[in-house]
């Protein structure tokens, strides 16, 4: 095994550019620092390490290669408080820093050129790069590692180190596995089972349809999943690729969002290697993309999709699909795409009902060792809106409320909360008892619509490039409302409204608040001419709850 050290500190003038035949180094267990002033001086033959770092610099220039690597030590080998190690080894090249954020850097910036000079110079297509600090034995992060009897597949979903240790996502709580305890840094959230999902109305077919599409033995149309936040679409997908692995071992299982989907192929175009980043879609058993609707707008991207999924269909591949929305209401969205998504199962998973809500509290509440009576769950469904549109995440949250209330007035290791703690703790949560939670928040599809038949607007005009007065204003009373009465994000209330990014609604939240707090009139024409912005948002404010009100009543 080979090492060099790079110094961040100090550059050696006289390192020489000119490089030897790749010499095979394992010839002893013992590893060997390499000093460039040894080399230039003593032999015309250069180590593995040394070969990489030139094709490396031919490929990104020194001043790149020495931006990131830094420069060969010294003989004595120190690398310096701020240094980098190269480690070469039968399986290719371990890259080592002092800190996380020199190690994500290097990785993010060259690690895919680092990868394509090792393996050419070596001649091995499989050849890794793995990154590691240098007090621990175990490689923090490995870019595409050589697949190991009994391991993983290299397309399994991978997670932050330790991000969610401990704290169990939705429904794996509802799969019945507890919270794991805090694990090594690198340890992955225990995987929820497809089995373990607790079945209802609302997401009957689309679990369904998951487990048939596993189970063919042919080939089969892809199945796409569509449902609000918070409703177990990514758990659904994650189970899948974990099923599909037991049932068929060696089978290759990748996990992707949208987003991350994005910015692989962004960054790929950038570091030209594209080539590198199709083949990890090659020969694929089972793709799961979650969050296909991060894609929108980006025709690059859509394109790419598109060609990776026409070749997985060919090759037999299954595929499993997830978004907000079902495809023909993703603004923006190839259309190519959208036929595709369409040629397959479409299901829609919807907010559970009381029954399916009751049962999921209760496993939740069994999970984290809670005991709180019929009463008590009641409660929290009637709070939470359960069965009328809120969440499991919702739920789940106010189960959390209730037990940290509880434990703060010594109630948990005497029986479970109280009805009275449980109203206590659901009131800090929910506000004021006198504004009931029972008809569940306020969908922004109402708004849209309770603006849109006011100002007569279409959602044509809304996602269109038209700067009519009236659309305009129809856009920015959207934004307002939006962020006064739900939780929606800004990026959430952009795709909601078909706007191509979220900038501009930040623009149009800014720009009606001016206009607001500045009593402007409304500029627009009709039976809203004449009145203040104020008086308008005030109105439609009252409209929307008030409609929101009535439909909870009529369930």
């Amino acid at each position: 095994m080979s090492v060099i050290k790079f110094n961040h500190t100090h550059q050696d003038q006289s390192e020489s550019r000119s490089q030897s035949r790749y010499q095979n180094d394992t010839q002893s267990p013992a590893s060997y620092q390499f000093s460039t002033h040894a080399q230039s001086a003593g032999s015309s033959q250069a180590s593995p390490t040394q070969r990489l770092r030139a094709g490396l610099e031919s490929r990104l220039g020194r001043n790149k290669v020495r931006r990131y690597l830094g420069d060969a030590a010294e003989a004595s080998g120190n690398s310096g408080s701020s240094g980098v190690e190269l480690m070469m080894d039968q399986e290719g090249i371990c890259v080592r820093a002092r800190n996380r954020f020199t190690l994500d850097m290097i990785q993010k910036q060259i690690g895919d050129d680092l990868r394509s000079t090792i393996r050419e110079q070596s001649g091995d297509p499989n050849a890794e790069v793995r990154f590691s600090l240098m007090d621990s034995d175990t490689p923090d992060s490995t870019i595409e590692p050589k697949p190991r009897a009994g391991s993983r597949s290299e397309s399994a979903p991978q997670s932050l180190p330790g991000r969610h240790a401990g704290n169990p996502r939705v429904n794996d709580l509802v799969a019945g596995r507890a919270p794991s305890r805090q694990g090594p840094r690198n340890a992955q959230p225990a995987c929820p089972s497809i089995e373990g999902f607790l079945v209802g109305a609302a997401n009957k077919l689309a679990i369904g349809a998951v487990k048939a599409l596993l189970e063919s033995p042919s080939a089969c149309p892809p199945v796409y999943i569509h449902g609000s936040c918070g409703l177990g679409k990514t758990h659904l997908l994650r189970a899948a690729g974990q099923r599909y692995r037991q049932m068929v071992p060696g089978s290759k299982v990748r996990y992707i969002t949208g987003e991350a989907f994005t910015n692989s192929f962004v960054q790929a175009i950038r570091t030209k290697t594209v080539e590198s980043f199709e083949k990890k879609f090659k020969g694929l058993d089972v793709l799961c993309l979650d969050d296909v609707h991060m894609v929108a707008g980006k025709e690059s991207t859509q394109h790419e999709l598109l060609q990776i999924f026409n070749t997985l269909s060919l090759s037999g591949a299954k595929v499993i699909i997830a978004s907000d929305a079902p495809p023909n209401e993703i603004a923006r969205l190839n259309s190519g795409l959208a036929s595709r998504f369409n040629g397959g199962v479409v299901a829609r998973i919807d907010a559970p009902d009381r029954d399916l809500g009751l049962r999921i509290a209760r496993q939740i509440c069994r999970v984290r060792g809670m005991s709180i009576d019929d009463a008590g769950l009641g409660a929290i469904l009637d709070r939470t809106g359960v069965g009328q549109g809120a969440s499991v995440r919702e739920l789940e949250g106010a189960i959390v409320q209730v037990q940290a209330v509880a434990k703060l007035l010594d109630q948990d290791q005497h029986g479970g909360p109280t009805l009275t703690s449980i109203h206590r703790a659901l009131q800090l949560r929910c506000g004021s008892e006198s504004v009931s939670a029972s008809r569940g928040p306020i969908p922004i599809s109402l708004i849209m619509r309770v603006v849109c038949e006011h100002l007569g607007v279409t959602r044509q005009d809304l996602s269109g490039r038209g700067r009519h007065r009236t659309v305009v204003l129809a856009r920015e009373l959207i934004v307002h409302l939006a962020r006064e009465l739900t939780t929606n994000s800004f990026p959430e209330i952009a795709h909601s409204i078909g706007r191509p990014n979220h900038s501009t609604v930040i623009t149009a939240a800014k720009r009606i608040q001016g206009r607001i707090e500045n009593l402007e009139l409304c500029a627009a024409m009709g039976p809203q001419s004449g009145i203040t912005v104020k008086g308008l948002a005030d109105e439609l404010c009252e409209r929307v709850r008030m409609m929101h009100r009535q439909s909870g009543e009529r369930d």
